[in-house]
């Protein structure tokens, strides 16, 4: 099978059948694949303040690079390069009533 037998009459492509060709898993695989990241960027979109933790340790075949990072608040994961993005520019923690009496 081509590529382009997935093909839509729109001239779009059917995505998870792509990516199933490309990949060699299976459609269903591909679409829960879809879905899991689906649900991480809803996690990390609806979070007002990240603070990142890191996944397990690193270890020699698991090098610093390839580490996961997860947010203490929502629970959504990131990869090292988004994660020293993140660091590089962070926003100042949200005032919230208990930090401004902290501030007085």
């Amino acid at each position: 099978m081509a590529i382009d037998d997935h093909k839509k009459p729109d001239g779009t492509y059917n995505g998870p059948g792509v990516f199933s060709e490309i990949t060699g898993l299976r459609i269903a695989e591909v679409k829960s694949v879809i879905e899991q990241v689906q649900e991480n960027n809803r996690k990390l979109n609806s979070c007002s303040y990240h603070e990142f933790e890191q996944s397990g340790q690193t270890s020699m075949l698991r090098s610093l690079t390839h580490q996961k990072y997860i947010c203490r608040h929502c629970g959504g994961e990131v990869d090292y390069h988004k994660w020293r993005w993140h660091e590089l520019g962070r926003r100042q923690k949200p005032t919230t009533p208990e930090t401004a009496k902290d501030k007085e």
